[in-house]
């Protein structure tokens, strides 16, 4: 259940379209959305914000400014160094808040952590092919060892194709030339088709592109790259790691994204292979490819749409199997294995219960249109 405080009126409008966000794009559409104008008027969402957050002691402390509240964002940044010196590979720490765009050096690679919300990857366009790998496998390596959650994505920037989410951790940051990222990531309710007529909607959405581009997939098999069979694209299994490499073409020039899904079940020594492996599929295409890190359940909406609403994520093999359709359009519609239990059901969306003999399909009460 999302639920919105009315604070300020000028922030009205953001909060509401953040919550929508969070409806459609994390909770499947099947949240509501809560606002109160008067806490008397509003008896059961208070209760449920006392539920979730306590009772409030004493007054409410003024508003928080933007720009004080972007610093708290930003303040467990830190800035690692990867280079190479007298022939051994040195990774050092050299800045935190604020961070400044000269830190970053052509000739050599940087980590980026953002106290483990996020780890980005910068590849200089100069550094060597072992300053990269490096850089990557200890940017992974930081997941265990501060602690991190192992949700906790690792993107691959390019030198010269930052993103606007990247771009703005640095106090600040000047364009020599236009740019070809992956754009920023801020949520908006988007009609696909119109990615084409529209570049600047395919930037907000982290869109690449409108999805039509080469779809190509691995599964990773003692430890090696296995090409999986085009007819069954789009179907994963937990216990296992794939390599997905999406090719597409921009202002006549070819890009490439090398998405790395790890299921949940996954051995350490596969998702450690999917990773060496991703970069020696990267090497293939001349350190172009964009690299990005996904976890099981946490598919990013162009790794959805890639698949037309089409994903589907198989647990270890059982005799009864249950699985879950949600989604709010035909893109980013998913089906993912859930426990074959009546616990499992919700009423607001479609369930496929399967078994050696017979099929069964459960519908809620009212499940989102597309399904």
């Amino acid at each position: 259940f999302q639920q919105r405080w009315r604070g300020d009126r000028t922030y009205l409008l953001q909060g509401l379209a953040l919550a929508r966000s969070i409806r459609d794009d994390e909770r499947g559409g099947r949240a509501q959305i809560g606002i109160i104008d008067n806490e008397k008027d509003s008896p059961d969402l208070m209760q449920i914000m006392k539920t979730v957050l306590g009772e409030r002691r004493g007054a409410l402390r003024a508003a928080t400014p933007d720009e004080k509240a972007d610093e708290l964002q930003k303040a467990n940044v830190r800035l690692y160094h990867v280079y190479e010196k007298d022939d051994n590979l040195v990774v050092q720490e050299i800045a935190t808040r604020p961070l400044t765009q000269d830190l970053l050096q052509h000739e050599d690679c940087h980590i980026l952590d953002q106290g483990g919300f996020k780890i980005y990857v910068w590849r200089g366009k100069d550094s060597s092919k072992e300053e990269k790998r490096a850089a990557f496998s200890r940017a992974v390596g930081f997941i265990q060892a501060k602690g991190y959650s192992a949700t906790t994505n690792v993107e691959v920037v390019n030198d010269g194709a930052e993103s606007a989410m990247f771009k703005q951790l640095f106090k600040r940051w000047t364009e020599k030339e236009e740019t070809q990222g992956l754009g920023k990531v801020e949520q908006v309710k988007f009609d696909v088709s119109q990615l084409h007529a529209r570049p600047e909607l395919a930037a907000e959405q982290r869109m690449a592109d409108d999805a039509s581009g080469k779809v190509e997939v691995w599964r990773i098999e003692d430890l090696h790259m296995q090409p999986v069979d085009p007819r069954t694209y789009g179907q994963f299994y937990g216990g296992d790691c794939y390599l997905v490499l999406y090719t597409y073409l921009t202002s006549g020039r070819t890009h490439y994204i090398i998405y790395m899904w790890q299921g949940r079940h996954a051995s350490v020594d596969e998702i450690t292979a999917c990773a060496f492996n991703a970069v020696e599929l990267d090497k293939k295409y001349g350190n172009e490819p964009v690299q990005v890190r996904v976890t099981m359940g946490r598919e990013p909406q162009h790794f959805l749409a890639i698949f037309k609403g089409s994903l589907i994520i198989y647990e270890p093999e059982p005799v009864v199997r249950l699985f879950q359709v949600r989604g709010t359009d035909e893109i980013n519609t998913k089906t993912i294995e859930v426990p074959a239990r009546a616990s499992s059901l919700n009423s607001n969306d479609v369930f496929l219960l399967t078994t050696n003999q017979v099929c069964y399909l459960w519908c809620g009460k009212a499940p989102p249109e597309p399904l």
